[in-house]
């Protein structure tokens, strides 16, 4: 028998496996979770939850929130304005719209996860895009450390996954690394629950199937760090929750009603679930600010709000007036699709399908309530104090 190293720790990251799911799956990993807990989500996506979870920081203070930000003087897309000329039809297939994001994404030097989705051709050139870097390694952060940073300026042997290939490769790479005992600490994110709710909503039967692929994967991969090092903490974690779609709805034909002039009175970028609107010219404000108050479908997100959120940017950065959609309403179309999905995240963070959820082999302390405090069980198991 080889002889084992010291100590392990596994952060095993599930995408969007929030508290009801894992509620709906009480079998998985039965026997091998000691405490679990729902967390409190951020507002917004993974663009904003995960580099919150790997810093302990709101994307306030980390600089990332929704992917896509009004910036027509920083746009790195300039250059495909032509590409606004050609039939729509061409780029609303899914297929084409992935090969263009990997050619813009190589293009632009991007390092970070990128995705054109169905942003409009003749307005992408006024955006830019928050994630140029991958946040999953030293220096991928705008503002702040994240914990491989950290892990980074102390010299310790850590991994990650690469988001470019399937959960099936990502497992094998660390079941290796694992063996190898050439690690102390690994971040796993897993991505394939999160795609399969959106196509089929948070209950479909084939999430079943899935879950009991999961915990045989879990399973081997804890099974081998035990054989290979004396003591492992392992924690299973995500970002945010999932909920059905029940309605979709055009937002943005409500606000196109109003005869304000794009890009010049106005601009605006239509996430799934929710809506940010630039100010350009200050008569705009209050037609725009009158219909989303009185809406039907959805919330205008006071700066209080947003503040309590941590998502308040004094510049603007991420838009002046912030509309949410109401829960299982998605805007479609939208900038991010042209056809509603089964399933949705991106909803008001308190409510029970938003939650995300923590479980471990050990008992999770009770200052462990939101997302970003995963940051500080990663920085306890590593023998590391919150400041460098």
């Amino acid at each position: 028998m080889n002889r084992r190293k010291k100590k392990l720790t596994l952060f095993l990251f599930i995408d969007a496996f929030g508290w009801a799911v894992k509620q709906r799956h009480p079998d998985f990993l039965d026997g091998r979770i000691a405490d679990s807990r729902p967390l409190d989500t951020i507002l917004g996506y993974s663009s904003a939850c995960d580099p919150s979870i790997i810093s302990g920081l709101t994307p306030a203070e980390h600089g990332l929130w929704s992917s896509y930000y009004y910036d027509p003087d920083g746009s790195p897309f300039k250059w495909t304005r032509p590409l606004a000329h050609l039939p729509d039809s061409i780029f609303q297939r899914g297929r084409v719209r992935n090969q263009l994001s990997k050619g813009i994404k190589q293009r632009c030097g991007f390092t970070g996860y990128f995705q054109l989705y169905a942003v409009p051709f003749k307005e992408l050139h006024l955006f830019n895009y928050a994630e140029q870097k991958r946040i999953w390694e030293p220096g991928g952060l705008p503002r702040g450390e994240s914990i491989f940073d950290r892990m980074a300026n102390e010299r310790l042997a850590f991994c990650t996954h690469d988001s470019d290939v399937p959960d099936e490769i990502r497992i094998e790479r660390l079941m290796a690394r694992i063996q190898q005992q050439s690690i102390d600490f690994a971040y796993c994110s897993l991505g394939k629950l999160d795609a399969l709710m959106h196509a089929k909503g948070n209950d479909h039967p084939e999430i079943g199937d899935l879950m009991q692929w999961y915990d045989g994967q879990i399973r081997a991969l804890l099974a081998a760090a035990e054989d290979n090092y004396e003591a492992v903490s392992w924690y299973l974690i995500t970002d945010h929750g999932m909920h059905n779609v029940v309605e979709e709805y055009n937002l943005i034909a409500d606000i196109e009603a109003l005869g304000l002039e794009w890009n010049k009175e106005y601009a605006a970028f239509y996430d799934s679930t929710m809506a940010r609107f630039w100010i350009l010219d200050e008569t705009a404000r209050r037609p725009i600010s009158e219909c989303l108050k009185a809406h039907a479908k959805g919330t205008l997100l006071s700066e209080e709000e947003l503040k309590a959120f941590g998502v308040w940017f004094d510049d603007g950065q991420y838009g002046d007036l912030v509309f949410l959609m109401d829960s299982g309403i998605q805007i479609v179309p939208s900038f991010m699709g042209v056809k509603a999905c089964q399933g949705m995240h991106g909803y008001h963070p308190a409510d029970p399908d938003s939650l995300a959820s923590i479980s471990s082999n050990k008992p999770i302390p009770e200052s462990i309530g939101k997302i970003q405090h995963i940051h500080r069980l990663m920085l306890d198991e590593l023998g590391l104090s919150c400041e460098p």
